[in-house]
Parts: C-alpha cells; sequence; structure tokens
C-alpha cells in the first residue's frame, strides 16, 4: 500500500475522471484543469476530507507493512514447515507467533 496522494483522493471520489492539479512549495494544491465534462469536479473541501479517510486507513494499517518485512520469505517459510513435520518442532507457527506479537494489531 502506497501512501495517499491527492490523485487517490480525487481518484476514489471521481474514479473515472480526468484532471490535472499543481502544487506550491508548501504542499498546498489546486485542480488546474478538470477535463471530465460527465463528471461532476469533488470540491476542495470533500477531496481534502477523503484525503484525510484514506490517510487515517493507512496510518492504522502500518502493522500490516511492519509484519511483511518481518516475515521470513515464502521459501524459507516453506522449508520451516518441511522440518517441522519431519522434527516436531514449531519453529515456523513460534516464527509467525514472534512476528505478529512484535507488531500487533491495533484495536
Amino acid at each position: 500500500m502506497e501512501q495517499p496522494t491527492v490523485t487517490k483522493a480525487i481518484k476514489a471520489l471521481a474514479p473515472n475522471a480526468e484532471f490535472s492539479y499543481d502544487t506550491d512549495g508548501d504542499g498546498n494544491w489546486t485542480i488546474t484543469n478538470w477535463y471530465s465534462d460527465d463528471i461532476d469536479q469533488p470540491s476542495n473541501s470533500d477531496i481534502e476530507a477523503k484525503l484525510t479517510e484514506l490517510q487515517t486507513d493507512y496510518n492504522n494499517k502500518q502493522y500490516q507493512r511492519d509484519r511483511a518485512v518481518a516475515y521470513a520469505s515464502i521459501q524459507d517459510q516453506l522449508d520451516m514447515q518441511y522440518w517441522d513435520n519431519v522434527n516436531s518442532t514449531t519453529t515456523w507457527k513460534d516464527h509467525i507467533a514472534k512476528v505478529k506479537s512484535d507488531n500487533p494489531k491495533p484495536e
């Protein structure tokens, strides 16, 4: 999942819209062209609200991104499972449990 952007917020409100916008040095943005005559241009306040919603969702899923980099590769996990089966161990389950406990899902 990528960081939310103005483009993503506008596309969430008007999925088929074609547009362009400019951003100044302070990060303020303005829609400069709205090419979709058959689609209503969302207001700046609607776009800002959607951007805030997308950012909140992104922030709430940080644990997923943290887990994704903490998990061993699929190849290594399959190897752990194989050897756990052969040796009656719990290496794979222990690995998964540690990643989950180190990166808990927020409540």
